[in-house]
């Protein structure tokens, strides 16, 4: 038996959280919400080409009452749009097929987010895309003195443009703020939770609770519009009350039926969630056969509907727009797809061999691109190494029949499955674009937090171990510092060895 073991007494489920860990968890928690919260706050609210096809849906749906973006002021400024025929089907005036302008994002979310907003927008009034123009006034600059060279003379001058205030910053900073910041706060909070039932250490508590406020993408990605944390942040709630069933024998059927509910929502969020939701399903039918069958499938199957449906309203059809990728729904006149660079450029070897061949772009193998995907420029591993530390709880956790062993097996699983996926898609060979870590695999965050306690209460008598988590730490929090001021840029693995010459991308 270990020090730690020894002098540390088993974990009472029931026994009240200790004041150390209740003031450390207090200013942790309040921390990160208030660091998240203030740079939600002072960043844009449109970040990049990803976030503004979501937004663009949105105006579209409230101030037009379609899902055609043509007449959105943003859309010029996003990429992630598809030109297909009009549904209904028009003609044009020269006989053809009209065609419109879309989102190539999933109709489900900007569809919620816009029902959110209806009451606000038909209350207040105001357009979405409503400019408030403030005249600027005069005032004196230094300017060179052409007279006396070296030297400045005061000038009074008047800005030729006025100040612009967009009314549209009212309307989706709240939602940014319901979407992203009270669900990261309400993550931590939980998996302090958790800790408390999982941790024996104080060591193991206080890391991993540190680890998951500031070590992951989790936080920078809180300021933007996307997919990826609603996904994290779902799964993570599935996951805390699939623990309540599975380890502590609370078999209510409401739990069930929320279990199902994010799963599902999971699933329309990130698409390959969709194995997360069946191994679920699988391991709760396996045990709780009935309760299963009447409670958690039917609550899965409305996100999954819900879903559908608004695919079907936006396109006429239920295959998602992303199934379009390398088809002149892409790559209609003007489309940076017609000649990708940088990341994007790795897809054209495996959807256009030959004008891959003609440009001189050579694509990367398997193998190359699933180290990149873990320990290379985009790693999940190297970005973040603390799921290095993570990987040791993983392991001991497969070998013993405990508490976090079934998350462990689903951890291992739908790592597999995801890295698996994204290695052999021929659709998905740029790594997310850019944008700050691997974000597919975001949703996954959460899963290996959860592998941290087992780990670092192992290695909590050793100092020599314990000083390389810190050092995993500090590199993981400097990976998120580095994102804070925009996730969708290159991480600084990706700058480092571009600014080196080891890595050349087509510019």
């Amino acid at each position: 038996m270990s020090t730690a073991e020894a002098h540390e007494p088993p974990v009472d489920v029931s026994a009240p959280r200790s004041e150390p860990r209740r003031l450390i968890g207090t200013l942790l928690i309040a921390t990160a919400t208030a660091l998240a919260l203030g740079a939600l706050l002072r960043q844009p609210t449109m970040m990049g080409a990803n976030d503004i096809s979501r937004w663009c849906t949105i105006w579209s749906l409230l101030e037009r009452g379609t899902y055609v973006i043509d007449d959105c002021p943003w859309h010029p400024e996003t990429q992630d749009k598809v030109q297909i025929p009009a549904n209904p089907p028009q003609d044009g005036p020269d006989g053809q097929p009209l065609k419109h302008y879309y989102s190539s994002k999933p109709a489900l979310l900007p569809t919620l987010i816009a029902g959110l907003l209806y009451p606000a927008r038909t209350l207040v009034g105001v357009p979405l895309d409503r400019v408030v123009l403030q005249p600027r006034e005069a005032r004196w600059s230094q300017v060179p003195d052409p007279d006396h060279p070296g030297k400045v003379k005061g000038v009074l001058t008047t800005p030729d443009q006025p100040v612009k205030w967009p009314s549209y910053v009212y309307y989706f900073k709240p939602i940014l703020i319901l979407l992203n910041i009270i669900p990261f706060c309400g993550f931590l909070v939980l998996f302090a939770r958790i800790l408390d039932r999982c941790a024996r250490t104080d060591w193991a508590w206080t890391y991993s609770l540190f680890a998951a406020a500031f070590g992951t993408y989790l936080l920078p990605y809180t300021q933007t519009l996307n997919n990826h944390t609603v996904a994290a942040f779902t799964a993570f709630f599935a996951l805390d009350q699939f623990l309540r069933i599975w380890d502590d024998g609370a078999d209510e059927g409401w739990r069930f039926a929320l279990v199902g509910l994010l799963a599902g929502f999971t699933a329309t969020n990130e698409l390959p969630a969709a194995a997360f939701l069946g191994l679920l399903g699988l391991a709760l039918a396996a045990r709780y056969p009935a309760r299963t069958i009447a409670w958690f499938v039917p609550f899965a199957a409305l996100p999954l509907l819900a879903l559908a449906t608004s695919q079907y309203a936006a396109f006429g059809k239920f295959k998602l727009a992303y199934e379009e990728f390398g088809t002149d729904a892409y790559e209609f006149e003007g489309s940076l797809w017609k000649t990708p660079l940088e990341l994007d450029a790795l897809n054209l070897p495996w959807t256009k061999p030959e004008e891959a061949a003609r440009r001189g772009i050579v694509g990367e193998s398997y193998a190359k691109y699933l180290l990149h995907m873990t320990l290379g420029h985009h790693g999940f591993w190297s970005l973040s190494p603390i799921f290095l530390v993570a990987a040791i709880g993983l392991v001991s956790l497969l070998r013993t029949r405990g508490r976090l062993s079934a998350v462990a097996w689903l951890t291992l699983g739908l790592t597999v499955i995801l890295l698996a996926f994204y290695t052999w898609n021929p659709k998905a060979r740029n790594y997310g674009g850019s944008a700050q870590g691997l974000r597919w695999l975001f949703w996954l965050i959460p899963f290996w937090l959860l592998m941290l306690p087992a780990a670092l209460d192992a290695i909590a008598d050793r100092p020599w171990l314990r000083r390389l988590a810190v050092l995993a730490l500090f590199v993981s929090v400097m990976s998120v510092g580095y994102a804070m001021r925009g996730p969708w840029s290159n991480p600084w693995i990706q700058d480092m060895i571009e600014h080196l010459g080891l890595y050349t991308l087509p510019r």
